[in-house]
């Protein structure tokens, strides 16, 4: 948790509300812990009238199986505001009010590694799937649509006989465009991935990766962290004995629970107990970076090159100014020159060796420079901010890699959730 300036969101409605066959407070619950909320409270009323104007009264001469139900978060107002809009659309039918408040005091401080939690605490129990024989165009849409980037493959039985991934779509699947470029994901741009499918009546199990590894329910969440961690994996398949799929955990949920685990909020002049490990401790010092006025050029030789999968924009003082990744680049020219710049991306060869109607296209952007085509303000963390507080972040504003600054704001590495992971977990 932490101190400060925060919001309280408070949501009034009945015990009897549901919300996908589940009790509406428990749904709101398991969805306030996958978000990465601090804490929730829910509290259950002994009288109460709403709307109706109808008294419901606990009392056993006029006992009620609709008695008023409070659930109360308090959290960073990012957070609250992010999770607003999700809450509405599971209770359309409650009252919902968001005050600002001061957290004075936030309770036990974070311990370094994961709380010892069971994976079924944490995971998600609706999962997306898809059949073997299901189209790989059926993947290409579910994964333009979520937040994810692979599902898994069940059979009539709802055993797990594979996972389908974006890199399995690239590699077997006949799509020459990364899911990566999703952010830009139009009807213009999803007819561009649909005309990259060499064919698009393939089915699922063609190209799915049918060596799968997943996780009892009942393993405990470091244990499955780490081996996430062993095997460069972002999603596990949760199955019972019987090898049926029960959830998933994503990376995500893991990333969640660290930030929710009373984590306080890291400042410059804060002395940790202990010496945890740092972000100077995993982060990368090779850094590809241009500056502000670097051409096009300049940047896709960066962009295709790098195993970060994003350039940083730095001013004449080396300050992170900008951050620029492929769909970026998408998302900032005009449709006319999308076809130039993904054959660009796709065979990574440079501007000058880009033949036919794509060479016409890219040349229409050779002037463009990176003050044009960089998102501004990004996200940064400190050099000396532990690994655990980097990770919260991480998950707080749902970005994969992070420029790391000094205390001029200078750049000095870049580092991404893997090394921190890997390190926090030890």
């Amino acid at each position: 948790m932490f101190t400060g300036r925060a919001k309280q969101l408070t949501i009034f409605f009945g015990e009897t509300d549901q919300y996908h066959h589940q009790a509406l407070y428990a749904a709101l619950l398991e969805m306030l812990r996958r978000e990465g909320c601090s804490g929730a409270t829910a509290i259950r009323g002994i009288a109460g009238f709403g709307a109706s104007t109808v008294i419901h009264t606990s009392a056993i001469l006029r006992l009620s199986m609709d008695l008023p139900v409070i659930v109360t978060v308090v959290d960073r107002p990012e957070r609250i505001d992010r999770i607003i809009e999700p809450i509405r659309q599971m209770a359309p039918h409650a009252l919902i009010t968001v005050a600002e408040v001061e957290v004075v005091q936030s309770g036990a401080p974070f311990r370094e590694g994961l709380p010892d939690v069971k994976v079924s605490e944490v995971m998600r129990r609706e999962v997306v799937t898809v059949h073997p024989d299901s189209p790989v165009t059926e993947v290409v849409h579910l994964l333009l649509d979520k937040d994810f980037t692979a599902v898994p493959v069940v059979d009539e039985n709802n055993h797990v006989v594979g996972m389908v991934s974006d890199n399995d779509l690239l590699q077997r699947g006949g799509i020459r465009v990364a899911l990566s470029l999703k952010r830009a994901a139009d009807a213009d741009f999803v007819q561009e991935l649909h005309k990259s499918l060499r064919d698009p009546e393939r089915k699922v199990a063609e190209i799915m990766t049918r060596e799968v590894t997943t996780v009892p329910p009942d393993m405990i969440l470091g244990k499955a962290a780490k081996l996430m961690v062993e095997k460069h994996l972002k999603r596990l398949p949760v199955v019972d004995k019987d090898g049926k799929l029960v959830g998933i955990l994503g990376r995500l949920d893991i990333l969640n629970t660290i930030a929710a685990v009373h984590l306080p909020q890291w400042h410059p002049e804060a002395h940790p107990a202990g010496t945890p490990a740092t972000v100077a401790d995993v982060m990368s010092r090779d850094v590809p970076a241009v500056h502000e006025s670097a051409t096009l050029e300049e940047i896709f030789h960066l962009l295709v090159s790098s195993s970060h999968k994003r350039v940083v924009v730095i001013d004449d003082q080396q300050r992170v100014v900008g951050i620029i990744a492929d769909s970026d680049l998408i998302s900032r020219v005009s449709r006319e020159n999308w076809p130039g710049l993904i054959e660009m991306l796709v065979s990574k060869v440079p501007i000058e060796k880009i033949g036919g109607a794509a060479r016409q296209h890219v040349q229409k952007l050779r002037g463009r420079s990176a003050r044009e085509l960089m998102t501004r303000q990004p996200i940064t963390v400190r050099q000396e901010m532990p690994v655990a507080s980097a990770l919260a972040l991480s998950a707080e504003k749902r970005t994969k890699r992070l420029p790391v600054v000094d205390a001029e704001g200078r750049l000095v590495g870049m580092v991404g959730r893997t090394e921190m992971m890997r390190a926090l977990l030890g």
